[in-house]
């Protein structure tokens, strides 16, 4: 009887200290909105200029694809850092022609896992999500999650992404853009 007392003490005890034990490591865990708000407060900027949106031809019918612009003339600003692992943050507004001329805002967060940072040349892999609008959608809202791949060179990178569509003649579009860092 003595031990199955000594025992209930023990786990009576035991428990609170796990749960502060978890407690604490929860609140060292970090949230999307530390890692937001860190690459809001950050002091470094960015430059980033449209350069092209390819669309795909396998995708869109040949009398309309010609019909499309592709060279999104179009500017942003952003903001980014690079984390404890090396990895890049970046938070970004801008604005460019789309595929039928009319300007496109987007903004958006992105993560970049960057390989060989000490180096000059660097490939970069991530995701990025954000908000676009557009005019043929009546400029409501439209939200995405896409893929992101780049080279950085010095300050320099050249970043892409490919927009998936939803059948023929729209989306299926590869959006290249340089982003110039200082």
């Amino acid at each position: 009887m003595k031990f199955l007392y000594f025992v209930s003490i023990l786990l009576t005890c035991a428990i609170p200290c796990v749960a502060v034990a978890e407690a604490e490591e929860v609140a060292t865990e970090r949230t999307w909105q530390d890692e937001f708000m860190d690459t809001w407060n950050s002091p470094n900027w960015e430059c980033i200029i449209p350069v092209n949106t390819w669309h795909n031809r396998w995708t869109y019918d040949h009398e309309t694809v010609h019909t499309y612009n592709e060279r999104p003339w179009g500017f942003g600003i952003g903001k980014y850092r690079i984390d404890e692992k090396g990895n890049r943050h970046s938070l970004a507004a801008l604005t460019f022609q789309d595929s039928h001329d009319s300007p496109e805002p987007t903004f958006a967060y992105s993560w970049q896992a960057v390989w060989r940072e000490d180096k000059t040349i660097r490939p970069t892999l991530g995701l990025m999500g954000g908000i676009t609008f557009r005019k043929d959608y009546h400029w409501l809202p439209i939200p995405a999650v896409l893929p992101g791949a780049g080279l950085d060179i010095g300050p320099v990178s050249i970043e892409n992404t490919y927009i998936p569509g939803l059948g023929g003649n729209n989306g299926h579009v590869l959006f290249t853009w340089m982003v110039w860092r200082f």
